[in-house]
């Protein structure tokens, strides 16, 4: 599955104790094709009610179900008689492979097919990534501009479509967003989109289209740490998200499809999967594995704390339905993913117990229950006016001022007479995320007299999300 989590997702409402909403726990992990009743039944004994495995769409053969469709039969009764319901996480097995109308429909049939197939799986995620180049190609146009995010809109509403004309009942959850992107069309690798400006790129081609019906009826998201070591509650800076920031894929998510006919805000039956969560563990005490570890590891006891952290942060946020962990087992090649609560020889490290514990502290009240609700002005906006008292007749021939705000945001900035609109000095530019320009006029003295500051912000991910603020007066001469 794809690699590399939520704190403040919106504000923390701080005091009484609320009930906190259901939420699924479970394991994103394909070793139960291969050993369902074992596998299984350690999800069972966890209290896991979840399992996400893999089915791949192949471009070169686009009629054949899944050649592990033996296994995943087999599978179904065995996780069904353990309480676990599973899921399908789409892939394609070449990342260009959903790249014209022929391949669409081709994808349509062939997904209709893996429901008639299995009719008791009751939710398909994916496509996986499409903000990745793995899994999704062209990311660009030639000209720089976003292009996964209409060709993933075109793949989502056919797998839409086609599930829905099987079975209105099985859920469709979208995209399995990677938390992070370059947003590089010439980067030298990693050619990538972050989740914020994919979400609104996907937004604006759902415009176009002129589609009036839903895409998705859930996201999902995998939300990995930028540094494996990184606690749950580290994120990323923006454009892109991780566990504390979902808040920001909300907003995204909000501005994006808002008085569209695909839901834009998250609760009730439209809420978010966090997928493929974990923490690599240190190996080096078990001779289970092979090759050479690719990231900095945690220990074991560390891996533990993150997993309950992790659990306890999200079962707190109402838009979260469900939490799934990558891995359930630990694969054996260290270059790959040692994030079980089992390792590779399936030996219980401590998070199994953590988990387990979590889970079953699953349903107490929260101390610090998530709310969100869509911003209407510029995030974290606030300009820095410095000192304006006891201004005398400057010698220098140019003003400024510092402004910053938490996600990026052009701006317009005048200086005028107290009282008055019409602007003496202008100037414009743009902020970006978390960093406080100088917002710098062109030079020229002020004739003595009272001004003020004034500074429009709008939100380059909504432009219909502004921000104003004027300066206390000061004097000149």
């Amino acid at each position: 599955m794809a690699k590399p989590l939520l704190l403040l997702a919106g504000a923390l409402a701080l005091g009484t104790a609320a009930p906190a909403a259901a939420v699924d726990i479970g394991f994103t992990e394909d070793e139960v094709k291969s050993t369902p009743g074992a596998l299984y039944a350690q999800m069972a004994e966890i209290g896991a009610t979840k399992s996400v495995i893999s089915i791949s769409w192949d471009a070169d053969n686009p009629t054949a179900l899944p050649p592990d469709t033996g296994q995943i039969a087999a599978l179904l009764p065995v996780a069904a008689a353990n309480g676990v319901s599973v899921t399908f996480a789409v892939y394609q097995k070449k990342a260009a492979g959903l790249s014209s109308p022929a391949a669409l429909a081709q994808f349509g049939t062939w997904i209709a097919s893996v429901a008639r197939t299995f009719p008791a799986v009751r939710e398909f995620i994916g496509p996986n990534e499409p903000n990745q180049p793995r899994f999704w190609q062209p990311q660009f146009n030639p000209d720089c501009t976003n292009a996964s995010a209409a060709a993933y809109l075109a793949a989502m509403a056919t797998m839409y479509d086609a599930l829905k004309g099987v079975d209105g009942g099985i859920k469709v959850t979208g995209l399995a967003l990677s938390p992070r992107g370059n947003d590089d069309c010439s980067a030298p690798s990693n050619v990538s989109t972050s989740p914020v400006r994919f979400l609104i790129a996907l937004g604006k081609a759902y415009r176009v289209s002129g589609r009036r019906t839903p895409i998705m009826d859930g996201l999902s998201f995998h939300p990995y740490p930028n540094v494996n070591t990184d606690p749950p509650s580290r994120g990323y800076v923006w454009p892109n998200v991780g566990v504390p920031n979902l808040d920001r894929m909300k907003q995204a998510f909000y501005d994006a499809f808002n008085g569209t006919g695909q839901p834009a805000t998250f609760g009730g039956a439209f809420r978010i999967t966090v997928d493929e969560l974990g923490w690599q563990a240190d190996t080096a005490s078990s001779g289970a594995y092979n090759g050479v570890e690719n990231v900095p590891t945690v220990d074991e006891a560390t891996q533990a704390r993150y997993y309950s952290e992790a659990i306890e942060l999200l079962r707190c946020d109402p838009a979260v339905e469900a939490i799934s962990f990558f891995h359930l087992v630990d694969e054996a090649d260290r270059d790959r993913w040692q994030s079980g609560v089992l390792r590779a020889d399936r030996s219980r490290r401590p998070s199994f117990d953590a988990v387990k514990s979590a889970i079953a502290g699953a349903g107490a009240p929260c101390r610090r229950p998530v709310a969100f609700q869509p911003s209407i002005t510029v995030q974290g906006a606030t300009p820095k006016w410095g000192k304006l008292k006891g201004r005398s007749s400057p010698k220098r021939t140019y003003w400024s001022f510092h402004v910053t705000a938490a996600e990026e945001a052009t701006y317009t900035a005048t200086i005028r007479r107290k009282g008055s609109t019409r602007a003496v000095l202008t100037a414009k530019g743009k902020v970006k995320a978390k960093h406080t320009p100088l917002v710098r006029f062109p030079k020229r003295k002020l004739k003595p007299g009272s001004y003020v500051y004034a500074i429009t912000l709008r939100a380059t991910t909504n432009t219909g999300r502004v921000a104003r603020f004027t300066s206390p007066p000061f004097r000149v001469g």
